[in-house]
């Protein structure tokens, strides 16, 4: 099922805010006309009886605001997976999921242009981060050096849906350019540093070894106007994010990086700690191609987007569509990364059933040959 609409639904408890808001106005102003009928009546006490009035007033706009409000806050998480072969550090690809292709081919480009990630990652592979002690009988685990640049891996993949989302969203008529920004490498170096595939592939061509013969032949620097470029194993993709006026992008932590939006704040935090993901019966065998289902070692990979809306933000009317590309962002990571999404894409239950119903009539043709040749035998 694909993520229920993080912002239509907010917009909606907006709108119920607001009428509810001006429902306990009204009905202050109503009290008020009758407490000062009741003050005349009793001819004392006016001061006191609008003190009570303001106070029961701004109580029930409170109260209102924050039963409807506790949808500020929502998060939406999506499980991914990666294949090895065990006991290797070899990456299975899996056909038709995007994650794990593109998976394979950041890694592939990264190896090409660096030596020492391709080394880290295969003297310290996903399946060393379990480790016992049997002096102590106690185990403990740990991220590899193959389990960062997996994490990394996985937040450059991130990245790049939400930047070429953006630049597709934003690439409309209607909105106008003096209300956007766009961050560049530079204007997000403490996140571009610290990914060696966003560093490596967004890195000038001019200063990477691959390109510069291409650069140097350049005469008008057309080069510098290239959006991506692809060749013997090597990458280069222009990394930009388009966002409203005022938004800005930081990094957390490793695999953790918070987008600050002027009408909310978005939290992206991958997660990977080595542990095992269950595939679909047979799905190793009959889609992947190999012997026995233990020939694959499939691992876990989290993705959790947290959106927190800015509580004045939702009395303002304008500005939201500037925001909306939030829910088909949270669309195409499900449909990219998610594992229940791919399984769903290629029907993986219809398939399995198609092929135990292939693999049945198949047997029973070859016992029906093998009759009729004993038959002819005899």
């Amino acid at each position: 099922m694909i993520s229920s609409s993080l912002l239509d639904a907010l917009l909606k408890s907006r709108a119920a805010i607001v009428e509810m808001v001006l429902a306990a106005i009204v009905l202050a102003l109503g009290v008020n006309l009758l407490a000062s009928g009741i003050s005349g009546y009793l001819g004392s006490k006016t001061g006191l009886m609008a003190l009570i009035g303001v106070t029961l007033t701004l109580l029930s706009v409170y109260l209102i605001a924050r039963r409807t409000l506790s949808s500020r806050s929502a998060a939406r998480e999506f499980e991914g997976f990666v294949c090895f072969r065990s006991g290797t550090a070899d990456l299975i690809p899996v056909p038709r999921y995007r994650y794990a292709e593109e998976l394979e081919s950041y890694l592939e480009a990264l190896f090409t242009e660096n030596d020492a990630p391709k080394k880290l990652w295969q003297s310290d592979p996903v399946d060393k981060g379990f480790e016992f002690d049997p002096a102590t009988r106690t185990s403990t685990r740990r991220t590899t050096h193959s389990g960062k640049l997996l994490i990394e891996a996985t937040e450059y993949f991130i990245l790049e849906i939400l930047s070429t989302h953006l630049t597709d969203y934003f690439n409309r008529s209607d909105f106008y350019a003096s209300r956007l920004r766009e961050l560049t490498r530079e204007d997000v170096a403490p996140i571009v540093f610290s990914n060696r595939f966003l560093d490596t592939f967004s890195r000038p061509m001019r200063e990477r070894a691959g390109f510069v013969d291409q650069t140097l032949e350049d005469d008008n620097n057309a080069h510098e106007h290239i959006v991506a470029a692809y060749g013997d194993g090597l990458r280069f993709t222009k990394f930009d994010l388009v966002l409203p006026n005022g938004a800005t992008v930081v990094r957390v932590s490793d695999g953790d990086i918070l987008i600050h939006a002027p009408k909310f704040n978005m939290n992206l935090r991958i997660e990977f700690a080595g542990y095992g993901s269950n595939l679909p019966a047979a799905f190793e065998e009959l889609y992947l191609g190999s012997d026995k289902f233990t020939d694959v070692s499939t691992y876990m990979v989290n993705l959790t987007v947290s959106v927190e809306f800015k509580f004045f933000a939702l009395f303002t009317r304008s500005g939201w569509d500037y925001h909306r590309w939030l829910d088909s962002f949270l669309m195409r990571l499900e449909k990219d990364f998610s594992r229940h999404a791919f399984l769903r894409k290629i029907n993986w239950d219809t398939a399995l059933t198609a092929a135990r119903i292939f693999e049945r009539s198949i047997s029973r043709h070859r016992e029906m040959l093998s009759g009729r040749k004993h038959e002819i035998k005899t």
